[in-house]
């Protein structure tokens, strides 16, 4: 019966706890994510007024005649025009096309690595709370112990020295567990501000990715950063086949004018003369520079994620070394050994001192093996994001 309250308490304490999945849903409609979304549509809406020709513009006047033989009035009805780059539409639609392109990938880009914060964070929180509920327990456990200690302290079995050194230890401990408590609100506090539409109060922990050993990269070029430097070269490149062209402009007139004895009808266009000025060949030099640079940035871009993708590799190959090893050699080991320092006590053979040393290194093992796995996730999450993986794109 008692079990069977425990576990209806459990489940209704679970029932209010966030996973994942569900937070993750919740940032895509935070303010974080409106925020970048409509921005995107701003620079998508401003890039693309270039492949668009400004409104013909409606002229009309009206005057009046006032002399002796003749009295009426005479007005002009005119409609004009200023053609930018007419012969070019071809090259401005590619060139505004891979500009909108770039905007999108980095839009995607910056909300993946926001979606890859939150995880991490996520993640963080959970270890967190696991190392505190951990160092908990073996305080309590430790708090119990203390006092025989203390009994044989007041008996004079013991030194007050050993008495120091070991009420020490347990305040150490209890000062990890805050530590570890202050921790998990802190990212508990960054997940509720990102999800902002969401009340978080708890964390399932139970959807936290497995622990393994090797991460697979992407081809670079499937990168989102690199993507959008393509897209913006191609989008350079496009332009300065706009202003390649022969003409920039060209502008027209059509113009009706009635006076009192005649009608006019007027056509007229204009072209600028590019020949005598310079303009188009500095904005041809422009782009060409801009292209440069570009191509130098992904350059430079391309080898910093690549060689920081495998450092970072390299470090979550040596936590999940150091976090295995804990786990299935030292800790078990340091477990058993608490194991049998307690039956020792029990069965009058072994003294407290000993089986508190040998908790103490059971704890410190246990708590170093979560910390180890911490900082696992921090830089596996760093991975992701530095080399611009999907969540779980692993072997």
């Amino acid at each position: 019966m008692k079990l069977k309250l425990f576990l209806v308490f459990f489940i209704a304490l679970n029932a209010d706890a966030q996973n994942l999945s569900e937070i993750l849903d919740s940032l895509q409609k935070s303010k974080k994510t409106l925020s970048i979304t409509q921005r995107t549509y701003s620079d998508i809406a401003k890039n693309e007024l270039f492949s668009t020709q400004e409104a013909p513009e409606l002229g009309l006047s009206i005057s009046h005649a006032d002399e002796t033989a003749n009295d009426g009035v005479e007005y002009s009805l005119g409609i004009s025009q200023n053609l930018a780059h007419p012969f070019s539409s071809s090259s401005k639609d590619r060139a505004t096309d891979s500009l909108t392109k770039a905007i999108k990938q980095k839009s995607k880009h910056e909300l993946h690595v926001l979606t890859l914060e939150v995880s991490s964070r996520y993640h963080s929180a959970c270890t967190s709370k696991e190392m505190s509920d951990r160092a908990e327990e073996l305080f309590k456990e430790q708090s119990s112990r203390f006092n025989q200690l203390q009994r044989a302290y007041d008996l004079g079995e013991i030194s007050k020295k050993s008495l120091l050194f070991n009420k020490l230890d347990l305040v150490k401990l209890q000062q990890k567990v805050v530590s570890h408590k202050r921790s998990y609100l802190a990212e508990l506090s960054y997940l509720q501000e990102a999800a902002d539409n969401l009340k978080i109060d708890e964390l399932s922990c139970d959807d936290l990715l497995k622990i393994s050993k090797d991460v697979k990269l992407n081809n670079i070029d499937e990168h989102g950063e690199i993507k959008e430097i393509t897209y913006q070269q191609n989008s350079v490149k496009s332009f300065y086949d706009v202003y390649n062209s022969s003409f920039k402009s060209i502008g027209y007139e059509v113009l009706y004018e009635k006076e009192l004895d005649k009608t006019r009808y007027t056509f007229g266009l204009s072209i600028p003369l590019g020949a005598v000025t310079s303009q188009t060949q500095k904005q041809q030099a422009e782009y060409l520079h801009k292209n440069s640079s570009l191509s130098a940035a992904k350059d430079a871009l391309t080898s910093e994620i690549i060689n920081a993708s495998k450092s970072l590799q390299l470090k979550v190959g040596t936590l999940y070394d150091e976090y295995t090893l804990l786990n299935q050699e030292i800790l078990p080991m340091s477990l058993e050994l608490r194991q049998l320092a307690k039956s020792a006590l029990s069965e009058g053979e072994g003294t407290i001192m000993e089986y508190l040393d040998a908790t103490r290194s059971y704890s410190e093992n246990l708590l170093e093996m979560l910390e180890i796995k911490k900082n696992y996730y921090y830089e596996l999450f760093e991975l992701y994001k530095k080399a611009d993986l999907d969540l779980g794109e692993k072997l």
